[in-house]
């Protein structure tokens, strides 16, 4: 069965995906599907996360670990018997073990063979580049700006901080 994220994002069953997107898209499908409880799911984060505070208090059902090294989230990934796992991406677990990039990403592969894991992060990066290789499916959301109305001053559309110049009237 697909779990429906978002309107763009459903993930497949056994898969690995990787998201990335504001951490407030995320926090706000999670907390609109709570039926997401159904599965069994672990949520593992790094040192430190930016969306288990943000989780609506009726979110009970999820089991949550943390890795602080590469070395603890592969061990993570090996012992799993969840259904869903979302990882929270943290770069800072590859600043002394680069090598572990690939691992993790194959691990993530293979542990995909019998959960649906979601690789999350609010930015992309070398790391998770490489990753991305070997995903089964990768969303990207990047906010845009919003456009200016029609009509605006043309002093109003340029950067803050910016000089203006004076209209001068003889």
């Amino acid at each position: 069965m697909e779990i429906e994220l978002h309107p763009a994002v459903s993930l497949l069953p056994e898969t690995f995906n990787v998201l990335v997107s504001p951490v407030e898209m995320l926090v706000g499908a999670l907390n609109s599907h709570l039926e997401l409880q159904r599965y069994k799911i672990l949520f593992v984060c790094g040192n430190y996360s930016r969306i288990l505070s943000r989780l609506d208090r009726r979110f009970t059902e999820l089991e949550v670990r943390r890795a602080f090294t590469s070395f603890q989230l592969m061990t993570i990934l090996e012992e799993n018997h969840h259904s869903f796992l979302i990882i929270e991406h943290d770069p800072t677990h590859y600043e002394d073990a680069k090598e572990m990039v690939e691992y993790l990403a194959q691990a993530m592969r293979q542990t995909s063979r019998e959960a649906t894991i979601l690789l999350c992060s609010p930015a992309l990066d070398t790391h998770l580049e490489k990753m991305a290789e070997l995903a089964d499916r990768v969303f990207c959301f990047y906010e845009m700006p919003k456009a200016p109305a029609k009509g605006r001053a043309k002093a109003e559309m340029k950067i803050p901080g910016s000089q203006a110049t004076l209209e001068v009237f003889s």
